[in-house]
């Protein structure tokens, strides 16, 4: 590989969503959907789409005052888990080869948050 190549395709930098990678996912989604959602409306959702259930999208179309209780109940979940929150095993010493390297690291936690 030629020197121009080499420092074209040097790492500068990695992003993290946290939860799954950095830290032990804690947040138990499927009883936040059941909460937000109801245990019938859950289930028909989850058989349209076993892939995952995109709750915020389905949020969006419901009136104001039905919007801000589910938002509430997702944040309660979110707070849940941060209370609960542990490192990943072997993130610290990641973090620390990264910085050893001068390479750039984003921590973008996936965490909804809601103003009342």
């Amino acid at each position: 590989m030629s020197t121009v190549a080499a420092a074209k395709s040097r790492l500068r930098g990695v992003v993290f969503d946290m939860d799954g990678t950095l830290t032990v996912p804690v947040i138990d989604f499927a009883a936040m959907y059941k909460a937000v959602l109801g245990d019938v409306e859950y289930k028909r959702i989850k058989a349209e789409n076993p892939s995952g259930i995109d709750i915020l999208h389905h949020i969006e179309s419901w009136s104001p005052e039905k919007q801000q209780e589910a938002y509430k109940i997702i944040a309660d979940f979110e707070k849940q888990g941060l209370d609960r929150l542990q490192i990943m095993p072997g993130a610290a010493e990641l973090c620390g080869f990264l910085d050893a390297k001068k390479i750039r690291s984003i921590f973008a936690p996936i965490i909804i948050y809601f103003s009342y």
